[in-house]
């Protein structure tokens, strides 16, 4: 597969996913769709379709076969063993510290207009909204006691993931690595980044460690597995703020109703 293609693979949800963010998004809910529901299916449906993608290139480019066995192989659904789980922690830890770190450059590059993020987006997604703990809303909807948006989100949040990971790293990446040897996660983290999740540009410099990071780990340990965990341990403290949204406001709502009984 040459370089082109696999750019191409990138480009194309990545260029979905710009147009939904900055433009798709606005325009369906001036239409009355929700904007919990505007924006997220303009991430995930592009995400969610990596993964019959990746198996469809698999079998018609490579003549795959079409089981169990094979397909682990193929993608590199390899166990995680004990020493993976180190480095994944490690990978984890990484993450968080630079995020934290390279959180203020996002800041200034949101300032300006070319980087700027869509007004329309909320905290914590937007850095130039002030994001309070807890939380009270979650794109537009309530998260008192809303139990059904965690129940309904997390799952999804997890298969488009998972999704990635099946094309980025378990398709694309063995085939980087005949091409490019012991550099090819930097060659996938960087299209991962730069491609990819250009709707995301003032988060350009920030973004980098994270995508560097979870193709060296799926390339260093051998399993997608490992760079899935990565990925979603990464991405958890969204949930768990959303938990911690629907657990505090529900506590202070029957807290006003005992002291007004």
């Amino acid at each position: 597969m040459s370089i082109w293609v696999q750019i191409l693979l990138f480009a194309i949800p990545g260029i979905t996913i710009y147009y939904g963010v900055f433009y798709g998004t606005p325009k369906l809910v001036s239409k009355g769709i929700p904007l919990i529901y505007s924006f997220w299916l303009w991430l995930w449906i592009p995400a969610l379709l990596l993964l019959p993608l990746s198996i469809g290139l698999y079998s018609i480019l490579e003549d795959g076969v079409l089981t169990i066995e094979a397909i682990n192989q193929r993608f590199r659904l390899n166990p995680i063993s004990r020493v993976d789980w180190l480095w994944i922690v490690l990978a984890v830890i990484l993450t968080i510290v630079f995020d934290q770190l390279l959180e203020p450059i996002g800041k200034v590059l949101a300032k300006y207009k070319l980087f700027s993020p869509p007004s329309y987006l909320p905290e914590p997604f937007n850095p130039l909204k002030k994001f309070n703990m807890p939380p009270k809303e979650f794109f537009g909807v309530s998260l008192k006691g809303n139990w059904k948006l965690l129940m309904i989100f997390m799952p999804i949040h997890l298969i488009a993931m998972f999704s990635e990971e099946m094309m980025w790293r378990g398709y694309l990446l063995p085939i980087q690595e005949v091409m490019f040897g012991d550099m090819a996660w930097v060659f996938n983290g960087l299209l991962w980044a730069w491609v990819l999740h250009i709707a995301l540009k003032w988060h350009v410099i920030g973004m980098i460690p994270s995508m560097l990071i979870a193709p060296l780990i799926a390339q260093y340990t051998q399993s997608t597995w490992a760079s899935f965990a990565v990925h979603a341990i990464g991405n958890a403290p969204l949930w768990i703020i959303l938990l911690i949204g629907i657990i505090n406001t529900t506590d202070t709502s029957n807290e006003k109703q005992r002291l007004n009984s």
